[in-house]
Parts: C-alpha cells; sequence; structure tokens
C-alpha cells in the first residue's frame, strides 16, 4: 500500500519503524560495526599494524563522508526511498564480497563502497521513518529512536556470526565471516526495503531550497566530536579485551550486552526524546556514552566491561536520534533528509578522523591510551552540544487530524 498522505495516528504502530530498523542494521551493525570483532583475526592472518587496522576503518568512514556528500545532492533529484533501498543494496552487495580477497586495495575499497551505501541508508531512513510518522509527533520520536536503534540488532547478530567461524577455524577464518555477515545482510534488507517502498508524503520528496542552519553550529560541532570519540570505543574495544585475555566467549556476551543496550535505548530516552530541547539530549547521550568509554580504562575487569558495553549502548545511538529530532523541530517537512544528510557528513568525517588517530595512538603508546583519546573527545563533544542551546529555533510540534489538517500543538500526548 502506498502512503501518500499521513496516516491517522490511532492506525500507527511501531512495527514500521522496526521493519526500517533493519536498514540500520545491515548499514551499521553489520557493514560497519562487525568489523571491530573481525579486526584481531585479520590483524593477526594478515600481519596488519594497528595504524593499517584503524585505516581500513577509516575507508569505511571516508566513503561514509562520500555517500553523505553525494547525497545531499542527490536528494536534490530522488527521492530519499529510492536512495535508502540503492544504499542497502549497495551495503549488501560490499560485505558479501568484502572476504574475496586479502589485497589491502580490494579490503579498502569494499570498505568504502560499504561506506557510501550505510551513509545512504543512515541519512534517508530518518525522514522515511519521520515521514512514515507525520501524523503522530510523540509517536514519531520513539519510532525515530527505534529506527536508529536498529543498530543494536545487527552488533548482537555480529557477536553470534563472526566469533563462533573464527573460534572454529581461527584467524584465517575471517573471509568465511564475512560471507556469512553478507548473507544475512541480504536477508535482513528485504523488510526496509518493502516498507521504504511504500513511503510517500512531505518528508520524502525532492527538495532544492536551502537549509535553514541558524543556532544549529554547536550541535553540528558536538556531533563531529561525538562521532570522532564513540568510533575509537566500537573499533579498539573488543581487541582490547581479547588483549586482556578474556575469552572469545566473554567477548560475544561483552558485544551482545553492548547490542541489547542499543536496541533498548529509544525506549529508556523515551521520554528525553519526546519532552528535552534535542541538544540537551545530544548532551546527555554523549555524557552516558562517555562513562562508559571511561570504566574498562580504570577498571579493567570482567563485570565492569559488561556494565561498559551496556552503558555505551545504551548511549550512542541516541545521539543520531537526537539529531534526527532536531533536524524535525528546525526544518521543515521537505528539507528533512536534506538536513540529516548534513549532520551525517560531519559525522561521516569525525568516523573517518577518529580510527586513524586511535591507530596511530595504540601503535605509539597502548590500545588504552586509545580508549582515553576517545573519551576525551566525548567529554568535549557532551560540553560543546550544551552551547547556545536555549537559542537554537524549535518549532513546535505538529499534529495532522484525521482530514489532513494541520494544527500547531504546544504539547502532545502519547495519544495524539
Amino acid at each position: 500500500m502506498r502512503i501518500d498522505t499521513p496516516i491517522a495516528s490511532r492506525n500507527l504502530s511501531l512495527w514500521p519503524a522496526f521493519g526500517l530498523s533493519l536498514g540500520v542494521t545491515v548499514a551499521v551493525g553489520l557493514a560497519r560495526f562487525a568489523y571491530a570483532l573481525l579486526l584481531p583475526a585479520m590483524r593477526e592472518n594478515l600481519h596488519w599494524s594497528y595504524a593499517i587496522a584503524g585505516a581500513l576503518n577509516t575507508a569505511n568512514a571516508l566513503g561514509y563522508v562520500g555517500g553523505a556528500v553525494f547525497a545531499y545532492w542527490l536528494l536534490r533529484h530522488v527521492r530519499p526511498n529510492q536512495l535508502f533501498i540503492f544504499g542497502l543494496l549497495l551495503t549488501c552487495g560490499a560485505v558479501f564480497v568484502t572476504g574475496l580477497s586479502p589485497s589491502l586495495l580490494w579490503l579498502t575499497a569494499t570498505r568504502g563502497v560499504a561506506g557510501i551505501g550505510a551513509a545512504w541508508v543512515f541519512a534517508c531512513g530518518g525522514a522515511l521513518v519521520a515521514a512514515r510518522y507525520q501524523a503522530s509527533p510523540t509517536l514519531r520520536r520513539v519510532a525515530t529512536g527505534l529506527y536508529f536503534a536498529g543498530a543494536g540488532i545487527g552488533i548482537a547478530i555480529s557477536g553470534v556470526v563472526v566469533n563462533p567461524i573464527i573460534a572454529a577455524m581461527g584467524n584465517k577464518g575471517w573471509p568465511d565471516a564475512w560471507l556469512a555477515l553478507g548473507i544475512v545482510a541480504v536477508l535482513a534488507s528485504l523488510w526496509p526495503m518493502r516498507e521504504a517502498s511504500g513511503i510517500g508524503g512531505e518528508a520524502n520528496t525532492v527538495s532544492r531550497d536551502a537549509l535553514p542552519l541558524g543556532g544549529l553550529m554547536p550541535s553540528l560541532l558536538a556531533y563531529f566530536l561525538f562521532a570522532c570519540g564513540y568510533i575509537v570505543y566500537m573499533t579498539f574495544i573488543f581487541a582490547w579485551i581479547q588483549a586482556q585475555g578474556l575469552s572469545w566467549q566473554f567477548g560475544t556476551v561483552a558485544w551482545i550486552v553492548l547490542g541489547l543496550g542499543v536496541a533498548g535505548s529509544p525506549f529508556a530516552w523515551r521520554r528525553a526524546l519526546d519532552a528535552w530541547n534535542p541538544a540537551i539530549t545530544l548532551a546527555a547521550s554523549c555524557t552516558l556514552t562517555l562513562a562508559g568509554a571511561l570504566l574498562p580504562i580504570f577498571l579493567a575487569s570482567a563485570p565492569s566491561i559488561l556494565i561498559s558495553t551496556g552503558l555505551f549502548g545504551l548511549g550512542i545511538f541516541i545521539a543520531p536520534s537526537a539529531v534526527a529530532v532536531l533536524v524535525h523541530r528546525t526544518m521543515p517537512a521537505p528539507q528533512w533528509a536534506k538536513g540529516i544528510t548534513i549532520f551525517t557528513v560531519v559525522f561521516s568525517v569525525g568516523q573517518a578522523v577518529g580510527p586513524m588517530m586511535a591507530g596511530r595512538v595504540a601503535d605509539a603508546f597502548s590500545l588504552q591510551a586509545s580508549l582515553i583519546l576517545g573519551a576525551v573527545l566525548l567529554a568535549i563533544a557532551s560540553m560543546t552540544a550544551l552551547i547556545g542551546y536555549r537559542d537554537i529555533p524549535l518549532r513546535e510540534g505538529i499534529a495532522i487530524n484525521e482530514t489532513g489538517a494541520t494544527n500547531l500543538c504546544p504539547t502532545l500526548s502519547d495519544n495524539d
């Protein structure tokens, strides 16, 4: 069924948001974060330094940068749902063929292509969720959080898929692990592509207007710093766990705890996403992520690592959720996809810088030193997000009644 106008809120459920969230499962959980699980095996088998291992994640991040920049131009000519679907196809293909060659050039290329597709999925999907739930701003905010939390499903699945393969086959089993991830990615993409193809409305239209970015510069900078910091933890935490002499089984449990934290985060943060200033929500998510990053630095024990991954998971994807809500509340619906894309460009540059810096720090000092670097960046991001937050020109929530008329509502309940 095609949705060309917003649906009355009483007919909405969170299942469409969950279906779309599987796009993030593929683009982020499988295509990006699963590399952290494969990094130790690939590094040992291919005789890499930490700098090279970090550079491969930087290649993925640079692809993400290129994809985000290109998306901003493409969205002047194609609808967000079309770019979302093509991004999923590109990502699945890249993950599926990553393990076909041990060549550093090949691996760099496939990681880069996966980054391009992931950027299109990540940016456009947030606008598609907003379009799907345009009739209910309150439900739209938790649906936005649920969409980005789809990464948690991918994180948990990658732990279940990758670690047993490496445990059974040794370090040389990394190509088979990539193949398995590719198969899972293809299967997980079916529902979000079907869901995206039926979405219309204002937020799924082509826009050529300039974006109103007044008051958003501190949030853009904070999002950049957050990207620099969080990706350090996500790239090297599994290698750090192994360096502590802990088993791969424990590493799998820690990774699944991280994924479950991400998956549950939109419900834990529902009130914040609905009622708080989005800049404050962004700062709070950076702070919680910082708490998770600091724990293993000061308490290198199994229980503290599990608490660390849980806290990190609860905070990490609330940052993009807060940014998406910020865009929804400062820009008109036709510009939502382009607005989220601008933030995605800034975010992707941070993701490119973080792993390279952290890899060099790890080679020169230690993995723990690289984790400290990530924590410092997260602390600065948290403070930056609060600069001038009262000056952000937030619009009131918009409710659309069953006849299609639009009403401005200063407050909205869950039953709007």
